[in-house]
């Protein structure tokens, strides 16, 4: 067991939800990567599983998100491969709020 994982045990786990249509787009993005690439498919739902399993117990694990306008340092993002994903650390939860190709243009919100 590693030591991050030996730490998470004894944390409290925040649950994570995602935004409906964030949900949607991942699905259909990880499909059209899987027409190009199976193996790379699951190494970024692979990578989304584990950094989302990480942030359950260390919300501040990752950056703040700068393309977030505003930011009061709630919006948090981590890229898993090619994917950029933001989620918001609510005061029970962890929202996923964003999820987008790392290819496509930066968009701020």
């Amino acid at each position: 067991m590693s030591l991050i994982r030996g730490k998470m045990a004894r944390k409290k786990k925040i649950p994570v939800v995602w935004d409906i249509q964030e949900k949607i787009y991942f699905k259909e993005l990880i499909l059209e990567i899987k027409s190009r690439s199976e193996n790379l498919a699951t190494q970024i739902k692979d990578r989304v599983r584990e950094s989302i399993e990480q942030i359950q117990y260390y919300p501040m694990l990752f950056e703040a998100d700068p393309l977030k306008v505003n930011n009061d340092g709630s919006y948090r993002k981590f890229v898993a491969i090619h994917i950029r994903i933001t989620y918001k650390i609510d005061s029970d939860k962890i929202i996923i709020v964003r999820i987008r190709h790392s290819a496509s243009e930066p968009l701020d919100y």
